[in-house]
């Protein structure tokens, strides 16, 4: 047998979530078509680009400076293009202190073109004149310094008939601000204040990381939500988007949704943020009653009453998983555990379960990062999880001690330890394999060592309704997040048409809710139920071998 996986053994061993924020109200519907081309959250506001035009001017006077400045330059060319639409009444934007803001949110933006244009204009004509003359001041005085002769006259600046003279002095200050490196001229810009909830307005505030190392992650689920707001047409609606960047602004964004009125959050993400958020919940409420949040977490660990999860948790693929093997007549059952949080938590519920349908675990060997990264250590530790006793010529290899192995780690962890279970007799063709979805990728679906293996998934079967949607309003792919976001969205949207007050009652219905991300009900201690299709490794496909139900 040890032959038999030689080639898989040498083959395969050893491969192996911005402080400004977004106030988004559905009173007014937007086009898909309008959405493809705007992806509102991203595109910046003209009255921004007249904001950085000077900026972009000053910056391009001095050519002959380093490559950082003009990378600068090119940066800010792109800023500057110019917006083809006007923004929409149901776009309030938050910017950063670089950009300009609407000194009045009580007018709608799109009434502001014309004095957007003749602010450009007159900023335009000033700046233009100023940056000239300070070009030429600024000649002279480097010329001083290039030829360093001592009593070198200096040039006086060229200023055109129709100048104002005081513009001179406004010039040379100009030149030696860009000599000096300091900060050119700016515009004054209006601080914004989130305008009072108006009466019968049901506010979501989303705690999501748009900035940081997990941006593309939050922005993915912001994608989802927005698309979920548009598709519901419900005016009453507002959305904060509260960006906690990669966790550690989590609790200012909770504080900042909390006092501009939100009813009900979805997110945060990651469990420290979500740890965040609830602290600054529970201190600034002080035992009022707090929204309640709809975490995207799988954590089960910060799910609590009136904190949901809405992620899909990895015990509960376990456990289908268990459930499937046993009704198959599956009993010895072998674990094999990372030794990282997620293999850990794996293995415990593991135990736990089988001990619920009156099994133990028949072996148990859990690998740390350096006996994954020694081969000798890993062949050892193996070789004794498995019992392997190598057969004497001609004997026929013996029954496997295990009809189970249960996988409790990451891709790559089966990756490194699949081929070595082979290898000693406790292959895919004598034990049952269990994964978790992150075997879902093809890097697992094509190795040898893991065909036949069994691992369950998100539902599929709305797949193609979605991606179709989305594709018609965003340029890149959706992923799980997207599906989890549009439906903690359409879950809010549903709870407001209803008019029920008591929200955490309607949260918690037996009924459950049916949406693109599966079938899904939230019980009382803030987890949830969800609905899994179980798959299995066949030649590089995941082939569904069970349908998710479309009710829990």
């Amino acid at each position: 047998m040890q032959n038999r996986y030689k080639k898989i053994k040498n083959s395969n061993f050893g491969k192996h979530a911005w402080p400004s924020i977004w106030c988004l109200s559905s009173r007014v519907i937007l086009p898909l078509f309008w959405l493809a081309a705007c992806q509102p959250a991203t595109v910046p506001l003209e009255r921004t680009v007249g904001s950085n035009r000077s900026d972009t001017k000053a910056e391009q006077i001095n050519n002959g400076q380093t490559d950082k400045n003009s990378g600068q330059t090119r940066t800010t060319e792109e800023n500057r293009s110019p917006v083809k639409f006007g923004l929409p009444q149901s776009i309030i934007v938050i910017d950063e202190t670089n950009e300009a803001q609407n000194p009045y949110p009580d007018q709608p933006l799109e009434n502001t073109d014309t004095v957007q244009q003749i602010d450009q204009k007159m900023v335009e004509q000033k700046t233009t004149a100023e940056i000239l003359a300070a070009n030429a001041v600024m000649n002279a005085i480097t010329w001083q310094f290039q030829a360093g002769k001592k009593e070198t006259k200096i040039l006086n600046p060229v200023i055109s008939n129709n100048q104002d003279v005081s513009l001179s002095e406004d010039a040379l200050e100009t030149a030696f601000a860009l000599l000096s490196s300091r900060v050119t001229p700016d515009i004054h810009q209006p601080t914004f204040e989130i305008p009072p909830k108006l009466d019968g307005m049901i506010r979501v505030g989303l705690l999501v990381p748009l900035s940081g190392k997990y941006a593309a992650l939050g922005n993915e689920i912001r994608r989802g939500v927005e698309m979920a707001l548009f598709t519901i047409n419900n005016p009453k609606i507002e959305l904060l988007f509260l960006d906690t960047k990669a966790g550690e602004d989590a609790s200012n964004a909770a504080m900042t949704g909390i006092t501009s009125g939100v009813d009900i959050f979805i997110g945060p993400l990651f469990t420290d943020a979500v740890i965040e958020a609830r602290a600054v919940m529970d201190d600034v409420v002080d035992g009022q009653k707090s929204p309640p949040m709809l975490l995207l977490s799988n954590n089960v660990d910060v799910a609590a009453t009136d904190y949901w999860l809405m992620g899909y948790l990895p015990e509960q693929q376990l456990d289908g998983l268990l459930g499937h093997a046993i009704s198959e007549g599956k009993r010895k059952f072998a674990l094999i555990a990372q030794d990282t949080v997620f293999g850990q938590r794996l293995l415990s519920h593991a135990n736990r379960r089988l001990a619920d349908f009156g099994l133990r675990a028949e072996a148990v060997q859990v690998l740390s990062d350096e006996d994954l990264a020694d081969e000798n250590n890993l062949k050892a530790a193996i070789r004794n999880f498995t019992r392997y006793v190598p057969p004497r010529e001609g004997e026929i290899i013996g029954e496997s001690p295990f009809d189970a192995v249960v996988f409790a780690g990451d891709p790559a962890f089966a990756l490194r330890t699949a081929p070595v279970l082979a290898y000693y007799d406790v292959g895919p063709d004598r034990a049952l394999y269990l994964g978790n979805a992150l075997w879902d990728q093809t890097q697992l679906l094509v190795e040898p060592s893991l065909q036949g293996g069994l691992f369950t998934r998100r539902p599929s079967n709305l797949d193609l309704r979605f991606d179709s949607s989305w594709d018609d309003i965003w340029p890149d792919p959706a992923g799980q997040l997207a599906r989890v976001g549009f439906d903690a969205m359409a879950l809010v949207a549903a709870l407001a048409k209803s008019g029920e007050e008591d929200w955490v009652k309607q949260l918690v219905s037996n009924n459950g809710f049916q949406g693109f991300s599966g079938a899904f009900r939230l019980l009382p201690n803030g987890r949830n139920i969800r609905s899994f299709e179980l798959r299995q490794i066949d030649n590089g496909h995941a082939k569904v071998i069970k349908s998710a139900p479309n009710k829990i």
